[in-house]
């Protein structure tokens, strides 16, 4: 793997939903919502994809090789694109990494 994520995301840390996130999916994307900000969020289908392989916490590299294989697709690219779309979603406190 590259050193192409931000210094500020452990590949091998957890990642966990946040409890305030309430989420459904319609029509194949999730929509969220932060129940202590009243903030609605969507996701299109990878995204969605993502959100579902969160319900059970897990690394980014374990995430990462995971829908690499399903997407057939670059690993690192994959991890690069799901950094930076789960440190935009720990900004928004929808995710949090322990």
């Amino acid at each position: 793997m590259t050193n192409a994520l931000p210094i500020s995301i452990n590949r091998h840390a957890t990642i966990y939903r946040c409890p305030p996130v309430l989420s459904t999916e319609v029509a194949g994307e999730a929509t969220m919502m932060d129940m202590e900000s009243g903030l609605y969020f969507g996701l299109d289908s990878i995204g969605t994809d993502m959100w579902q392989r969160l319900e059970h916490p897990q690394s980014l590299a374990a995430l990462s090789d995971g829908m690499a294989q399903d997407y057939a697709a670059d690993a690192d690219r994959i991890e690069r694109d799901l950094g930076a779309l789960l440190l935009t979603m720990a900004d928004h406190g929808l995710v949090e990494f322990r």
